[in-house]
């Protein structure tokens, strides 16, 4: 049997999933005119975290970012990558480089990295850092026929200097 309890319970169920929906669906993007009742339901949808964006899921992903280093001690060149054997290390080295995204983070990185490499290479007196983002076309683009290209947007060299003692 029914009791009012719960039908009370069941309204307040009903409500709250109501407006959970309406602000996981951006009702408040729907329309310019914010009324007051739209607020409060913005507000509520707020507390219940039911109108946080989860851009990974969306149909724009973010590029990916390789760094190759060219290392020359004056008579020979090579490339190479920072690269592990560890998952975990080469995890977290991804994750430092995905900051080349940010165009005021470039230079600092650059001369990060380049400092790091010219330290594990000691032979070697100069440094080329390579930024390589894989640009992912979106979808219409895709289905027109674009494919994924990677393409270099930062190249930075950088040399030892004597060291002042």
């Amino acid at each position: 049997m029914i009791t009012t309890k719960h039908l009370c319970w069941i309204g307040l169920a009903i409500f709250h999933l109501t407006i959970a929906a309406l602000h996981a669906a951006h009702l408040e993007e729907w329309t310019t005119h914010k009324s007051w009742l739209l607020k409060q339901v913005t507000a509520y949808g707020d507390y219940t975290g039911s109108g946080n964006i989860f851009s990974f899921f969306a149909p724009r992903i973010g590029n990916e970012i390789a760094v190759v280093y060219t290392l020359a001690d004056g008579r020979h060149q090579r490339v190479t990558r920072l690269e592990s054997s560890n998952t975990e290390c080469n995890r977290r080295i991804q994750t430092i480089y995905n900051f080349f995204s940010i165009d005021e983070a470039q230079s600092l990185l650059a001369k990060s990295c380049a400092a790091y490499m010219l330290r594990q290479n000691p032979s070697s007196q100069m440094v080329r850092v390579t930024v390589i983002g894989k640009r992912v076309p979106d979808m219409a683009a895709f289905r027109a026929g674009a494919t994924p290209k990677w393409e270099p947007f930062l190249v930075k060299d950088f040399r030892k200097t004597p060291s002042k003692i």
